[in-house]
């Protein structure tokens, strides 16, 4: 195993923004996104899911490496094909994509072959940054011997770091650098931290700038840690009360206009909703 990107310690990779919701890094619908399902607390889940294409759809131009990942996860997963505003498929982003320079860190989620420096990954300016793409790249540059440690103590600050946390066990285990048994008590931990996370969603809200995304996020999680049993139907009652009219939601109760990372989020959570009995893949394919 080589060098890993840097010698984090447990604590060094968990920074002080994680508490405050900062964000760190089929068939396509086209039909769908012709019309627009009504809003409101009755909508179903189906509607909902369409109300969330219909937004990438009409409002979205492009995409970001902070959300791309989450796109091309569903392609993989569900076949599901997610248009923007052009008509192009968002899971196949062109050359020169909005923040080329992370982009190129992360595409590693939907370019197998891709490959970056440790030096790259140790400059990023977030530690759940950091964490994600250590994970994302460890079967070419290695982790520390610590790893399982830095992860549970990521898991434990909660909100974003929880998140990513429980995404970077998932992809360490894909990229073989870690084994299911041996990250297993680790994931445990995360799937109870996740569940308490979900059930705190008003408190989450009212108290972070990006709470609804960061709750929204946890029951992704919890669906990727193989917990999806464990969203429960008040939950998913809560997810479709919150979409707003164009068919998006927002990171936060102090935003007022939707955003395309919690609205991925929601498509997928959504989607676990609507098949439940999909069969589970590889998150990162083979190099």
């Amino acid at each position: 195993m080589l060098t890993p990107p840097a010698r984090y310690s447990a604590l060094s990779m968990v920074s002080s923004d994680v508490r405050l919701g900062r964000r760190p890094a089929g068939v396509i619908a086209i039909a769908v996104a012709l019309l627009l399902p009504s809003c409101g607390p009755s909508r179903s889940p189906e509607h909902a899911r369409d109300g969330a294409l219909h937004y990438f759809a009409t409002r979205v131009r492009s995409s970001d490496p902070s959300w791309l990942p989450v796109i091309v996860y569903l392609h993989r997963r569900f076949d599901l094909t997610v248009p923007d505003a052009r008509g192009a498929p968002l899971h196949l982003p062109p050359p020169g994509s909005p923040r080329s320079d992370i982009a190129a860190i992360f595409e590693r989620a939907w370019v197998p072959t891709s490959q970056v420096s440790k030096e790259k990954i140790a400059a990023l300016e977030s530690a759940i940054d950091r964490i994600s793409a250590s994970a994302l790249h460890c079967d070419r540059l290695g982790l520390p011997p610590d790893w399982e440690e830095v992860l549970r103590a990521a898991s434990r600050v909660g909100g974003y770091a929880l998140t990513h946390a429980a995404l970077a066990a998932r992809w360490t285990i894909e990229n073989g650098c870690r084994s299911e048994s041996e990250l297993a008590e680790l994931q445990r931990e995360q799937i109870a931290l996740l569940e308490q996370l979900a059930g705190q969603r008003e408190a989450t809200i009212a108290e972070l700038d990006a709470g609804q995304d960061i709750w929204i996020e946890s029951l992704a999680m919890l669906s990727l840690l193989g917990a999806g049993d464990r969203v429960r139907s008040e939950w998913l009652d809560a997810l479709l009360a919150a979409q707003r009219p164009d068919g998006g939601w927002a990171r936060g109760s102090r935003e007022d206009r939707s955003d395309p990372h919690p609205t991925a989020l929601a498509l997928w959570v959504l989607q676990e909703h609507l098949e439940p009995d999909r069969p589970q893949v590889s998150w990162l394919g083979r190099r």
